[in-house]
């Protein structure tokens, strides 16, 4: 009975302790999240969001976006690449935009195309 009254109270102190940890994973940078697998295989998507800062340099943008069912995405903020296509001239900080999504051959997720949010 001792057995089983320990092993259930570390149980649940082990998920107690990885609360904090899950709960904050929807806040802050999320780089590698662009590699996720989307949801039933989907391999584009159109989300809203607002511009944090670009780096035309490297080609991304910074985006808090509003969940993306489409991905099973939550609402979080996110490095994101763009293509070539996207011209990030026209992207500002503090813009509210629309963007489509497309996972490429290497299962990363890229900004194919980016306007303002109407």
């Amino acid at each position: 009975m001792k057995t089983i009254l320990i092993t259930g109270t570390l149980a649940v102190a082990g998920a107690l302790s990885l609360a904090p940890t899950l709960a904050s994973d929807s806040k802050g940078s999320h780089a590698g999240h662009s590699q996720m697998k989307a949801v039933e295989g989907n391999k584009e998507a159109v989300a809203v969001g607002v511009i944090n800062s670009v780096d035309a340099n490297a080609g991304k943008i910074n985006v808090t976006h509003e969940p993306v069912p489409a991905l099973g995405w939550p609402k979080m903020t996110m490095d994101l690449p763009v293509t070539r296509r996207v011209d990030l001239a026209t992207v500002k900080p503090g813009s509210t935009v629309q963007f489509t999504l497309k996972q490429g051959r290497d299962k990363q997720f890229r900004v194919m195309a980016i306007e303002p949010k109407k």
